[in-house]
């Protein structure tokens, strides 16, 4: 499993929390431009990782135009010497610039969608794949089959409605690119859609905002189709929702593990949550599992983009600015077990069909499962008002909150530790084989008088692990004679071994030490590879190629792929755009969302307004998705 990471912080919670491997974005050329960190920080993530046999990978899975590889190189160079373990990677440049010896991640934004893509990024030197978010499970186990190389997939959190890393809308609009790390999210802005005879059919409705990812059903099925990796979605994302999700994942993938011998967690440690994990109380959407199951369904909802967060109950009736009481009222219906505090948040569709919230302040009633009076601040119209049996909604739990907050993730690992009077030393084992020793000067110590009592010493001392990575499973004093050792020379000897088994952890996961990381994928030295005959549709089947400089361009060039840098941000800029452009494709359908699918028959065009932007809908039924051009 692996988890997001917006800073240090997270990323420690993420591993406490169980996490396999955590992603986090350096100085620049991240993702997320927002979620940038200095390689300090990264290089204490890398070692923190390491100790429980975890790792962290950094995201330099931008484009880099041709003035900035210098500087794309050097944090790479930078992460390397910080211990990270591998660079998730989307530029094709990068290769050829001349990495630092890491393992590379193909990014999702690379849109890795069939076999043949597969394969001609294993054979560039690729050791894990990051699989496009459209992807049915058979489709990932085709992909899977086809390549020896590690395969990863996104298992929750926030969903593109563009296949990966090929939207350009957010760039044609505005200039802002999520290929460069600044995502304008146009899919979360509210449109106009007109047919052909432009006749609105829909008024300022959110048609591209698709819901929240969440695939715990189908965990067990990734991992029988191959995938070694799952990926929760969120590098912008707290600590709080970070801890929460990682720890429910972790229970459930530990879960299906059990029943699938041969496959194990790929870190060590139990994790001990402080909390009861819950998907429904943490910040998301509606939930879809998206076309995992390769069925099509209604995976948009056009009403908001926000987080409406669990279903508490049901609206009966709503009066605003009652006498005494200038705030909305609402008698509500409780589902059995929900209990709402004041501070929670709330909110409903109102009767317009527009998402509105406030937050609770009084509640009149048992608040568990049954007829309530919930008043609330607010300041709205008499349209704003719910329908009666309207569904209501908790987006803000504040109990939850609390819970998260105050409780900490707890992730150990057994220590056995014997203390050898022989050998004048202390030797230590934990669960997973690792061993190291501690040389003691017993010749400024005294014999004990009391034996058991000595020995129960060491015990009580060398017990209190609170705040490492590890518990005591068992200590044992072998040999004579039986020293007596002060309570603080005992501390001061277990602060000693917990920094010893630190090191030796750390040393044995690290990359630079352990020889994990893989020779680099520069060309230089390497084979030409020819792209084994392959025409580039077949590689890459959409319309536009991600080339922002000439190290791109010679990496695909010397495998028989002719291409020019063309980026679509670098045509942008230098105003060559001209004419109607493809700007995204989804596996999400207007026509179908709204129950007018051609079944088969390419229809006419529809139109989408955003203020002064207008965009042609088409509808490649043939292979049943939806493409989003500029007009």
């Amino acid at each position: 499993m692996l988890s997001p990471a917006a800073n240090a912080e997270v990323a420690f919670a993420a591993i406490d929390a169980g996490a396999d491997a955590v992603y986090i974005g350096g100085p620049a050329f991240g993702a997320r431009a927002k979620a940038g960190n200095n390689m300090a920080d990264i290089g204490k993530v890398a070692a923190y990782a390491h100790r429980y046999g975890a790792r962290c990978f950094l995201t330099l899975n931008t484009l880099v135009y041709e003035s900035e590889m210098a500087e794309a190189l050097q944090v790479a160079r930078q992460a390397y010497e910080a211990g990270v373990d591998a660079l998730i990677i989307q530029d094709m440049g990068l290769l050829e610039a001349g990495l630092p010896p890491m393992e590379l991640h193909a990014s999702t934004q690379c849109h890795i969608a069939s076999p043949e893509k597969a394969r001609f990024l294993e054979k560039a030197g690729f050791r894990r794949l990051v699989l496009a978010r459209e992807l049915s499970i058979r489709e990932i186990d085709r992909i899977a089959s086809s390549v020896q190389c590690e395969i990863e997939c996104f298992v929750h959190g926030a969903l593109c409605v563009s296949y990966s890393g090929q939207c350009y809308m957010g760039c044609h609009m505005n200039g802002r690119s999520g290929n460069r790390g600044e995502c304008s999210q146009a899919c979360r802005l509210s449109y106009d859609l007109a047919d052909a005879q432009g006749r609105i059919l829909q008024k300022g409705r959110y048609l591209l905002s698709m819901k929240d990812l969440n695939a715990e059903e189908h965990v067990a099925d990734l991992l029988q189709a191959g995938v070694s990796c799952l990926k929760i979605e969120g590098r912008l994302k707290d600590a709080a929702y970070v801890k929460n999700v990682t720890a429910y994942y972790r229970r459930k993938i530990d879960k299906v593990l059990q029943g699938m011998p041969g496959l194990e967690p790929l870190s060590q440690g139990h994790v001990h949550a402080g909390f009861e994990p819950d998907l429904q109380k943490g910040f998301h959407r509606p939930y879809t599992s998206f076309n995992l199951s390769g069925k099509r369904e209604k995976w948009v909802v056009p009403s908001t983009p926000k987080a409406v967060g669990e279903e508490v109950g049901q609206v009966s009736s709503a009066k605003a600015s009652l006498p005494g009481y200038g705030g909305l009222c609402l008698q509500a219906r409780l589902k059995p077990g929900v209990r709402l505090l004041p501070g929670d948040g709330l909110c409903y569709l109102d009767r317009e069909g527009v998402l509105q919230g406030s937050v609770l302040e009084r509640v009149a009633g048992k608040s568990c499962g049954d007829e309530v009076s919930l008043f609330l601040s607010w300041s709205g119209k008499e349209g704003n008002l719910p329908e009666g049996k309207a569904m209501l909604y908790r987006n803000r739990n504040q109990a939850f909150e609390k819970e998260l907050q105050d409780s900490s993730c707890e992730r150990k690992i057994g220590l056995r530790i014997v203390f050898d009077a022989d050998a004048s030393c202390f030797r230590m084992e934990d669960e997973y084989g690792f061993e190291a020793s501690l040389p003691v000067d017993v010749s400024s110590l005294s014999e004990a008088r009391q034996e058991d009592t000595a020995k129960a010493g060491f015990l009580r001392q060398l017990s209190k692990l609170g705040g490492t990575a590890y518990s005591l499973l068992s200590f044992s004093y072998h040999g004579s004679p039986v020293y007596f050792m002060p309570s603080s020379l005992l501390n001061d000897y277990r602060r000693k071994l917990v920094s010893c088994m630190d090191r030796c952890r750390e040393m044995a996961f690290d990359p630079r030490i352990s020889g994990k990381n893989v020779p680099g994928t520069t060309g230089q030295g390497q084979e030409e590879d020819t792209g084994d005959g392959l025409r580039p549709e077949s590689l890459f089947p959409l319309y536009r190629w991600n080339v922002a400089n000439s190290w791109a361009a010679r990496f695909y060039q010397r495998r028989g792929l002719p291409l020019d840098v063309s980026a679509f941000e670098l045509q942008k800029e230098s105003g060559q755009l001209q004419g109607k452009r493809l700007l995204m494709v989804c596996k999400h359908c207007i026509r179908f969302q709204l129950g007018q699918c051609l079944k088969g028959d390419k229809g006419n065009e529809w139109y989408l307004y955003h203020g002064r932007d207008k965009f042609v809908l088409r509808f490649d039924c043939r292979n049943c998705r939806m493409e989003v051009w500029s007009a």
